[in-house]
């Protein structure tokens, strides 16, 4: 059994985007975001972003966030403010904050939706047809080019791959999963997805919770609609691809309602200078399923879903007969990811065979050497990128 660590590098890859732009790295975030038509909508929601680096900062936001500055820090940067305000339950700065993670969040779904909406991935549709059904996938990544390659590929589906059984999924409405006993490679996507929907968050008790309404661990999956699906004051916005969508993802076929039974009811405030949504906007809203690029990740905050995920990939490290690091490099703020593999290969009485793709691999390899215990002759290096030009096939049957 083959073990695939997809990082970065490998949404990096993609270069048949409708937008003609490349996934961002951490401290070009905001100038991607820039060059996509989205930037300009009066609905993509900035407004708190820019409170936050004022009133932190004392800085004018728009130069501030095209100063080449670090999304994983700013982000970070928030979530500790945040939990400092929890702390001290100081609750109008803690809703204030949360208001900033959350447009923080969906900005950052937001850039990779835009990216991500066109052919499926000629680099992506390579590798899936080199793994086999006994293969796993685990990625970093929150976009959904493998999920495209595989579907193409594989008897790959959401029903059964992500390694849990989703809440819902919505394809033009929302339909409860089906019962899959095909075999198929297995996805396990370890810091969320884009097509991975929840409600947002709420403060309760001095933590940053979900709402009642919907269990922690549940996943609503979004593959794709032919109408406009209801969403966040009908603003629906078409032309997007499979496993994309526009900056508001579809509502929850739902009523939230109060602890007292009662339906909860929101009023919005009128803006008559922002373009009306025609779409329906009944139901509840959602948020993007996702665990940003921060320091401390809150994967407690849905419940025993990543615990699960992280587990069976530990399980998958330590049966793995070879392990293939595609564009994963162990960023700064994946401090998690270092425990899992160190502790997974303490339980091994062998070693996997280590593959490693990426185009600066060294500090890469160093690590498996020096922190994980592996020799040189363990470890095969490619030095490259991950391309429709690159031979995967001859990397993963060497």
């Amino acid at each position: 059994m083959k073990l695939f660590i997809l990082g970065a590098g490998a949404s990096k890859a993609y270069g048949q985007s409708k937008t003609g732009i490349r996934m961002p790295i951490a401290c070009d975030f905001f100038d991607t975001f820039d060059k996509l038509d989205i930037s300009s909508s009066l609905w993509v929601l900035q407004g708190q972003i820019n409170l936050y680096a004022m009133e932190k900062y004392s800085v004018d936001p728009y130069t501030y966030f095209r100063s080449g500055i670090d999304i994983e820090d700013f982000h970070s940067s928030i979530e500790a403010d945040l939990q400092d305000a929890l702390a001290k339950d100081n609750k109008l700065e803690s809703i204030t904050l949360q208001m900033s993670y959350n447009e923080l969040v969906y900005l950052f779904a937001s850039v990779i939706n835009e990216i991500q909406n066109g052919p499926t991935s000629k680099p992506h549709l390579k590798l899936a047809e080199n793994i086999e059904d006994d293969d796993v996938i685990a990625t970093f990544n929150w976009d959904t080019l493998i999920e495209k390659a595989l579907e193409e590929t594989k008897s790959w589906s959401t029903y059964s791959g992500y390694g849990f059984v989703p809440k819902s999924i919505y394809r033009d409405a929302w339909t409860a999963p089906l019962s899959s006993d095909l075999k198929t490679t297995k996805l396990y996507k370890l810091h969320g997805s884009t097509n991975w929907l929840t409600v947002h968050p709420s403060l309760l008790g001095g933590l940053t919770t979900l709402n009642k309404f919907v269990a922690p661990n549940d996943v609503y999956v979004y593959e794709s609609t032919e109408q406009p699906y209801p969403c966040h004051r009908g603003r629906f916005m078409n032309g997007y691809e499979r496993y994309s969508y526009g900056y508001y993802p579809v509502n929850l076929d739902m009523v939230a309602r109060a602890q007292d039974g009662r339906a909860i009811v929101t009023v919005n405030q009128p803006k008559p200078h922002v373009q009306k949504g025609t779409a329906q906007n009944h139901g509840v809203p959602t948020i993007p399923l996702i665990i940003p690029p921060v320091k401390e990740k809150k994967y407690d905050q849905y419940g025993n879903l990543f615990d699960g995920l992280w587990e069976k990939t530990a399980k998958a490290i330590e049966i793995a007969d070879e392990i293939i690091l595609i564009g994963y490099s162990f960023p700064k703020t994946d401090i998690k990811s270092t425990k899992l593999f160190l502790n997974a290969f303490m339980k091994r009485t062998t070693k996997p065979k280590i593959k490693i793709l990426d185009p600066n691999p060294e500090r890469i390899a160093d690590k498996f050497k020096y922190e994980f215990g592996f020799l040189d002759s363990e470890i095969c290096v490619y030095k490259d990128y991950f391309s429709e030009s690159f031979d995967i096939e001859a990397m993963i049957k060497n």
